[in-house]
């Protein structure tokens, strides 16, 4: 890899777009429309019969039980503490006011936190991580481009495990010459807002293709943001070059992905998993990014890491797969464990200030 690139380091104010006199113009009104996803409205998990959240929340419930009852609170933290490794923050997030678990009455049939094992309980405390929803900020993903553009060459798929609003797919898609760009999201009302913008970004693509002065043909030469060449199919068949899929990541196949992005910070406790994923479906060659985790697997080859505070806020890491698929597994890895004691005083302080805001 050639060396990194001066990278920016805040964002800037970006100048609307007036006119479609060339396709540069195009290319920076369609960057422009898919910022902002990290202010999105975050609607409470339906409580319905047939929701494949049901467990989740019905584990959810039991805890909150135990935060709004100061009675309990003791044995809230006898609970969790084993598992406050896998906790992001400090409380977990769902238990906070801003959370996702719904406000209704639970039902008769819900288990009360006594009757939930230590392993539904940090299995609930892995998933509530994920459920954690942050992107990149534009400049930061300019910056990420900025350091693997030299790596991409045309065609290939991009897949982003846990693609959110679909920022990170969208902007790929417009940054550079894949065959197909893929988003897969576990959640409904994420993955519906990214279809929306999906549509609101084609549309615009259309305004802006039909304004050119000079038609853009489909074998009319194309320079893309980042230093790429393509042709005018890159921006015609747009539609057909970005997907979106409502599912697990760990249900859906990237055998044939050239590169799987994840913005990983909240998936720590998963890595381990994710790596054997990774290592068994893909193929040499490929490459894999991540954020603030390491893929800890012997199938990957690091390429680069970028500390925190160059390319993005937190550290990111670039790997290639490497070598034959062995079932041999990776070097086990602790995450970190707060300090037990400053973990409790911690959450004490956390609940209090509840307490104060209720």
């Amino acid at each position: 890899m050639q060396s990194a690139p001066a990278f920016r380091t805040h964002e800037t104010a970006a100048q609307p777009v007036a006119g479609f006199r060339h396709p540069g113009d195009l290319f920076e009104a369609l960057f422009q429309s898919i910022q902002g996803g990290e202010q999105h409205v975050r609607p409470p998990l339906e409580l319905t019969p047939g929701s494949p959240f049901l467990p989740f929340i019905e584990i959810g419930y039991a805890l909150r039980a135990c935060v709004e009852d100061k009675s309990r609170r003791d044995y809230l933290l006898q609970r969790l503490l084993p598992h406050r490794g896998a906790i992001i923050g400090t409380l977990p997030a769902s238990l906070l006011p801003h959370g996702m678990l719904p406000r209704t009455a639970p039902p008769p049939d819900f288990r009360p936190l006594e009757q939930i094992s230590d392993a539904e309980l940090r299995a609930w405390l892995v998933e509530d991580g994920g459920l954690i929803y942050g992107e990149l900020q534009r400049f930061e993903l300019e910056n990420y481009f900025d350091a693997i553009a030299t790596l991409i060459r045309p065609g290939g798929v991009m897949v982003d495990l846990g693609s959110g609003l679909g920022k990170v797919v969208m902007s790929a898609a417009l940054a550079f010459p894949f065959q197909r760009c893929i988003g897969v999201e576990l959640m409904g009302y994420r993955h519906a807002l990214a279809v929306r913008r999906l549509d609101a970004l084609l549309a615009l693509a259309r305004q802006g293709l039909a304004a050119l002065p000079a038609p853009l043909t489909p074998d009319t030469p194309l320079q893309l943001p980042f230093g790429g060449e393509a042709s005018g199919r890159h921006l015609l068949d747009l539609a057909s070059r970005v997907a979106f899929i409502e599912a697990d990541l760990f249900n859906v196949d990237v055998r044939g992905a050239s590169l799987v992005f994840m913005y990983s910070t909240c998936f720590g406790p998963l890595m381990g998993a994710i790596g054997e994923k990774l290592a068994r479906e893909m193929q040499e060659g490929a490459l894999v990014s991540t954020t603030t985790y390491p893929l800890n697997h012997p199938a990957f080859k690091l390429l680069c890491k970028f500390p925190a505070g160059t390319v993005a806020w937190t550290s990111v890491m670039l790997y290639q797969r490497t070598g034959a698929y062995t079932l041999q597994p990776a070097e086990p890895s602790v995450a970190y464990e707060p300090d037990p004691a400053e973990w409790e005083e911690r959450v004490r302080q956390q609940l209090a200030a509840l307490d104060g805001k209720a």
